[in-house]
């Protein structure tokens, strides 16, 4: 009798341990990894993996996918366009609680579901603001093929297209920071906005660095140089672009998070060279994780190139500095 009495004592104790641990939530699990060099820029760059079984399982927490249609008239005629909307867990449609946004920008040949449609990036999205590596917020996933049949783009529009007619529509409908969704809104809530992209949406999240630093302060670029999209190969004069993009808005400050992959990336060489040549100007960048003190850093992986390692840039930016306080 006392030890059936001593065992239901034992499993009970379990019981209330097991609910102790699930009413505070799961906590995030240690990196795997972490590599640092500075043999690329003369600086120390930092690149840590995650627990791929954690973070690409589902979460206790999912967020929504919802679509968005909004009126495009930038490219000469009206057309109906669609972006996917990422919404945290617990956003409530009648609520009031305010979120930042990251306009997040797909590869070439690939469409708005191309990252968030992939449970691995979906997951890890949900797990990250679960476990509290990132806040929670809300992405939003357009295209700038304004034709996707042909792959036709024209990235000056595409710039109009997210200034005059993404984002009203996204923030006009969503609770972003933005109190209204037109510029004096978009300019008194930029530190709670980010644009970021892989591969050709690296180079994208580029022009937005050309040209939104006034309504935006963090930018992603993830294995994408600064270039015309249209041209293939990137041409040599992306640190002239650089220099006209950083001179468009002189009176906006900005941090820039840049990451590309290793030897198996082919963006690398071009990313390296971006960056190499941003660190010259002194004048304008300073290398750190500090923002206010600095405004670039680097995330260097051993990684290849691959629109789903978005996630785990991902991560790198939220762990180091994306809406920490």
């Amino acid at each position: 009798m006392k030890r059936f009495i001593c065992l239901m004592l034992v499993l009970t104790l379990a019981v209330c341990s097991l609910t102790a641990a699930s009413a505070e939530g799961r906590t995030a699990p240690e990196d795997k990894k972490r590599y640092t060099t500075n043999d690329q820029i003369g600086h120390e760059t930092l690149y840590r993996t995650y627990d791929k079984k954690f973070y690409d399982a589902p979460s206790e927490q999912p967020g929504t996918v919802v679509s968005l249609e909004y009126e495009s008239n930038v490219y000469g005629e009206t057309a109906v366009h669609r972006a996917n909307v990422y919404l945290p867990f617990g956003y409530e449609e009648e609520g009031t609680e305010r979120y930042p946004v990251l306009y997040f920008f797909h590869g070439t040949n690939e469409t708005p579901d191309s990252f968030i449609g992939d449970d691995k990036a979906k997951n890890a999205v949900d797990n990250m603001i679960e476990v509290g590596v990132a806040v929670p917020f809300i992405m939003v996933f357009p295209t700038y093929y304004y034709d996707y049949g042909n792959r036709a783009l024209n990235v000056a529009s595409f710039v109009r297209e997210v200034r005059e007619e993404l984002m009203p529509a996204v923030e006009g409908r969503y609770r972003t920071y933005a109190l209204t969704p037109d510029a004096e809104g978009f300019a008194a809530s930029r530190k709670y906005r980010a644009f970021a992209g892989y591969s050709r949406g690296g180079r994208m999240t580029w022009e937005m660095f050309g040209t939104m630093r006034d309504w935006a302060y963090w930018y992603l670029p993830m294995s994408g140089g600064y270039s015309n999209p249209e041209e293939n190969p990137v041409p040599d004069h992306q640190l002239e672009r650089l220099s006209q993009g950083v001179a468009a808005q002189p009176d906006c400050d900005w941090f820039l998070y840049v990451s590309c992959g290793g030897k198996r990336d082919n963006a690398m060489d071009m990313v390296n060279a971006l960056v190499n040549g941003a660190l010259k100007d002194t004048e304008h960048f300073s290398y750190g994780l500090n923002p206010g003190e600095n405004n670039i850093f680097y995330c260097l992986s051993q990684e290849l190139h691959q629109t789903l390692i978005g996630r785990f840039y991902l991560y790198n930016a939220f762990c180091d500095v994306l809406w920490r306080e």
